[in-house]
């Protein structure tokens, strides 16, 4: 399902599963679709939203709308929505519409913007943006097949795996601990040890550890070396 899927574009599907369990849904919704783009692409969001505050708010007015649940297990598959199935669908049309034989954060803006009556395009919306703008301006960027005016920012496929490398591994490691222990666990980062073996990148930091499956970056196991979260 996820081959043409640049691998920011994965990663952002799968912060939005992250973003789901910790709000305690047993879907993955619209919003948390959002907030997976916001966490995993910050170059987009600052783009279009133009300052932190705004960026910031969008969490708040999320957690506002959404019911206070227990939170649930990472190692729990969570479905899609049908409004983040029609999301990806319209993300697939944006790309052919512009010729692009990905499929990057980028159309799934676009997507969300498509998908008008949810959540998240409605908490877009209110801050301005707007589908035909964003679109006409991607289509700009796009100088020719081989190259962009923003080729930073336009990626190349994907590998096979969803966590293809130690430095994914390491931002999904530092998202968990962060969700799970608070933000001083993102002053580990320069002390994180990271080994792959047979397909399950270990990360540690400190007391704090994680286990991830290199294919499609499910959460095998997190923890403190003390005391263990199985995910």
């Amino acid at each position: 399902m996820f081959e043409r899927y640049t691998e920011r574009a994965r990663r952002a599907i799968f912060f939005a599963r992250y973003e789901a369990a910790q709000f305690g849904s047993t879907t993955i919704e619209t919003e948390h679709l959002l907030l997976g783009l916001i966490r995993e692409d910050k170059n987009l969001t600052n783009r279009h939203l133009h300052n932190m505050s705004a960026i910031e708010s969008i969490r708040s007015e999320i957690r506002g709308r959404s019911a206070i649940r227990e939170k649930v297990s990472t190692s729990i598959d969570l479905p899609l929505s049908t409004e983040c199935k029609r999301i990806l669908a319209y993300a697939a049309e944006e790309a052919e519409r512009l010729r692009h034989r990905h499929i990057g954060t980028e159309h799934l803006l676009l997507g969300i913007l498509r998908e008008e009556k949810s959540v998240a395009a409605e908490i877009l919306q209110e801050r301005g943006l707007r589908l035909d703008r964003i679109r006409e301006e991607l289509a700009r960027a796009v100088v020719d097949r081989q190259g962009a005016a923003d080729p930073g920012h336009l990626e190349v496929l994907p590998k096979e795996a969803m966590v293809p490398d130690a430095n994914t591994a390491k931002q999904i490691a530092q998202a968990i601990w962060t969700g799970a222990f608070g933000a001083e666990a993102a002053t580990i980062p320069d002390t994180l040890q990271v080994n792959l073996n047979v397909g399950i990148w270990l990360v540690t930091g400190g007391p704090l550890f994680a286990f991830i499956r290199s294919l499609d970056g499910k959460v095998i196991s997190m923890g403190q070396a003390e005391k263990e979260s199985n995910v």
